[in-house]
């Protein structure tokens, strides 16, 4: 047995207390992993899937298909309405993760796949991680990965067979499966993705249209013309004072016409 692997399984049977841990399950490849390492390590778990409404489509029907142990909960209000009443989310603002995915772990032991490459913010994590938002009451983020590499968890899927998204693979060769568009990534992914899944691009410039004809004296209707301009925005790392800028310049900006051409694949 790979060192890394037995490492996460003793890691897990170290810190399981005969009490069932959650365990959140995305669909996409480290989740796939750890449920996998759940399963060696012996311990006994809850998995749940978070249905966030904007995860690319046909991951429920993958689930079940393939990981009939997980349990699928569905949210109360989807992302869309959620942008209905709060506007977009952001990096500071990310009532969508709270709303939809965090509060199933609220108070809770929760396995999960971060990895310490993935980003700057978890290179100090330590395998078992506490949250520090009083809201989340005490819980716990256990990281039986934390130290694996991304060739490290698609060895392992090689290595068991464990059936994964196709969105990993061509056509698609996405780097990350979860929420389309998430804020917390960077833009040019975020544009891909919906480019990817213009369905949920649309519903998204509705939505926030929406938001913006019940909040006329908000940021995004003082700012913006429509549901076109305000998405254009969210998906392009640029300044609001550059953005106006763009909207007085010679030939003049027309943000409905950009996004249909280059996001929703319409010709304009």
């Amino acid at each position: 047995m790979d060192k890394k692997e037995q490492q996460s399984i003793d890691f897990l049977r170290s810190i399981y207390q005969d009490k069932p841990l959650n365990l959140g399950f995305s669909g996409g490849k480290d989740s796939v992993v750890i449920l996998d390492l759940a399963e060696r390590a012996g311990i006994v778990y809850d998995a749940i899937y978070a249905n966030t409404t904007v995860d690319p489509p046909g991951t429920i029907n993958f689930i079940k298909k393939n990981y009939p142990q997980v349990q699928i909960m569905h949210p109360k209000k989807s992302f869309f309405k959620l942008i209905e009443e709060k506007g977009f989310p952001s990096r500071l603002r990310r009532f969508c993760c709270e709303e939809l995915k965090e509060r199933y772990g609220i108070g809770k032991r929760s396995i999960e796949g971060m990895r310490a490459s993935e980003s700057r913010n978890r290179k100090d994590y330590e395998p078992e991680q506490c949250d520090t938002r009083k809201w989340m009451k005490g819980a716990k983020h256990i990281l039986p990965i934390l130290t694996w590499s991304e060739e490290d968890v698609w060895s392992y899927i090689r290595k068991y067979g464990l059936p994964y998204s196709k969105y990993y693979d061509a056509p698609y060769k996405l780097r990350r499966h979860g929420c389309v568009g998430c804020p917390l990534c960077n833009y040019k992914q975020m544009q891909l993705e919906f480019k990817m899944f213009p369905g949920y691009a649309q519903r998204a410039i509705i939505a926030v249209e929406r938001y913006m004809n019940t909040h006329p004296n908000g940021f995004l209707a003082r700012n913006f013309a429509d549901g076109y301009e305000a998405f254009y925005y969210y998906i392009n790392e640029v300044s609001i004072a550059d953005f106006h800028e763009q909207k007085k310049g010679l030939f003049g900006f027309n943000a409905k016409k950009i996004i249909e051409r280059e996001i929703l694949n319409r010709r304009t």
